[in-house]
């Protein structure tokens, strides 16, 4: 598969294999939900079934290619409606996406938006309306679109340039976000795609492709982060201090979790910085997490109290220079919009490249870059950085009722070197909550259910099963009772609850739902000892032993 006028097919192994009947039976009886379930099962763990995953997908994509492209839209009256022909497209141009053919998937989107453009419709109706919100998915798509070519573009040495066929995918795309916008702005309408453009806007400059901006940034670069009364709890994070609870914005990444428009999620974030919940955690694969931040956090007249905590993700094999890791630090400031990152978190997949040692200290020396933190090292990965002379203040790590793995080795090691644990995953994606108490096992394919959905309940089942989770919530429950609180607050106090614990990051759907009230609820109380023996009367019996020693140490599922 290419970019341009010719396809190029993937070249599959020239072998097949005996598929008995029964097998064969299972595939063509089995509901749809079942075998995406089993699919998912056998992937997680085995590198080779995902290569052959990925190969096999490749081909169906290039098969089913479609020869054109049918009416997406329809239109009535005042009202515009999508058709089943727009949902066949965007699961297609999201498989391109997920396949690694962000530039095939752009040609996509393009394709939708110039259907778009010829429509009109009142936006003050209610089906005005609801049509905004499918064209807020759309801009969600871009924004995942933009992440795949900008992942395409890394290389061991840094960032390669697009080829020329690529460039004309992108300067097509970005031509019909400039007519859609001018197009809305004519009309008096809200333009659906500002988080798209202004996020396309960022891969362009990156790239050193010159285009016309028509979205004009003027917002003046946050100076770094003041600390000043916390009116929640609080720990001191290097020299900042911060409530204990941050703000998680990994929903940013796809908008499997839904998606809204910019205004709708500076609103959010604006609650959220009024009640002290300041602090915010992100990271530069997260969609355009820090895009959004940044620009929020810039024209907001507080903006040296708003905390601000991203990521240096390293998946890939990489050359560590002094030249690689300014390179970086320059894009993350650049994507917020600051001058200083309060806090640097930093991954490196494979530990078998002892590079990681060196990039920590280039990083934590980094006149700016405030603090380092970590991100899914274990805890003999972790020590071996403090211990060549390195200040870290936090490892972000996954740890709940669920995964205890942090009790084992970690927390000796957070204790002896004085880090703090910045914890994900505190309420299971949303599975430790009052909705789930008395609920059959879900079906994880549901279109109410999400990544984070289907990614923790693996870690239910594997803990213990659905019947031990319900007498977990049951138990919640009853101290939640005791202390008028829900049992998500309950779960989330009980992590808090560990000396070594700095904070716990609450997943925010900035926009589309939030619940500050009930996050405020944890400060209001603490567990006491029958509460906590209620609890490990319940985690007694559950497999924490066996997931730290078959799945390994915090972070060991992502190096799989």
């Amino acid at each position: 598969m290419s970019v341009g006028n010719g396809t190029v097919e993937p070249k599959a192994p020239a072998k097949a294999a005996h598929v008995n009947m029964m097998t064969d039976t299972v595939i063509a009886n089995m509901a749809p939900e079942g075998l995406r379930a089993m699919i998912r099962g056998m992937l997680g763990g085995n590198a080779q079934i995902t290569a052959n995953f990925y190969e096999l997908a490749t081909q169906y994509l290039v098969n089913t290619k479609p020869a054109s492209i049918p009416e997406l839209f329809t239109k009535s009256a005042n009202s515009v409606d999508s058709t089943p022909a727009l949902q066949d497209i965007q699961r297609r141009y999201r498989c391109l996406m997920g396949c690694g053919f962000g530039y095939e998937s752009m040609e996509l989107l393009t394709e939708v938006l110039r259907q778009l453009r010829e429509l009109e419709w009142d936006q003050s109706t209610n089906e005005g309306g609801n049509f905004f919100e499918v064209l807020e998915l759309v801009d969600g798509d871009i924004v995942q679109a933009v992440t795949a070519i900008h992942k395409s573009l890394l290389t061991s040495s840094g960032v390669r340039k697009m080829t020329c066929d690529e460039v004309e995918v992108v300067r097509n795309l970005k031509e019909a976000l400039d007519l859609c916008q001018e197009t809305s702005r004519m009309k008096g309408q809200n333009f659906a795609f500002e988080r798209g453009l202004s996020c396309f806007e960022k891969l362009l400059k990156g790239a050193g492709i010159e285009f016309s901006s028509r979205v004009e940034i003027t917002l003046p670069p946050s100076t770094g982060f003041v600390s000043s009364d916390v009116v929640l709890e609080s720990i001191k994070l290097g020299c900042a201090e911060v409530p204990r609870m941050f703000m998680g914005l990994w929903q940013f990444s796809s908008p499997s979790w839904g998606t809204a428009s910019r205004a709708k999620i500076d609103r959010d974030f604006r609650k959220h910085v009024d009640v002290g919940l300041i602090a915010y955690d992100m990271a530069d694969h997260y969609g355009d997490a820090e895009v959004t931040f940044g620009q929020f956090r810039s024209a907001q007249p507080d903006a040296e109290k708003i905390y601000c905590a991203t990521k240096w993700a390293v998946f890939e094999p990489i050359k560590i220079t002094k030249e690689t890791v300014d390179a970086n630090i320059k894009e993350r400031l650049a994507a917020i919009n600051a001058t200083k990152v309060e806090l640097l978190q930093f991954h490196w997949q494979d530990y078998e490249d002892h590079q990681y040692v060196q990039a920590s200290r280039l990083l934590e020396e980094h006149p700016q870059v405030s603090s380092l933190g970590l991100c899914n090292f274990d805890a003999q990965h972790m020590e071996e950085i403090v211990e060549s002379g390195v200040k870290v203040v936090s490892n972000q790590v996954q740890f709940s009722l669920i995964d205890l793995r942090p009790t084992f080795r970690m927390a000796a090691a957070c204790q002896k070197h004085g880090v703090k644990l910045l914890t994900y995953g505190s309420l299971c994606g949303g599975f430790l909550a009052d909705k789930w108490l008395g609920q059959p096992a879900p079906n994880m394919f549901e279109k109410q259910m999400t990544p984070s959905h289907r990614k923790y309940f693996e870690m239910i089942s594997i803990w213990g099963g659905w019947s031990l989770f319900q007498e977990l919530l049951s138990v919640l429950a009853a101290i939640g009772k005791k202390y008028n609180a829900s049992i998500s607050s309950v779960a989330i106090r009980w992590v808090l609850d560990h000396e070594y614990v700095g904070a716990v990051i609450i997943g925010a759907r900035m926009g589309i739902s939030e619940h500050v009230e009930e996050n405020l609820q944890v400060f209001s109380f603490k567990l006491d000892q029958e509460d906590k023996n209620a609890l490990e009367t319940v985690l007694s019996k559950c497999r924490a032993k066996d997931i730290f020693e078959e799945m390994g140490d915090c972070g060991a599922e992502y190096r799989q």
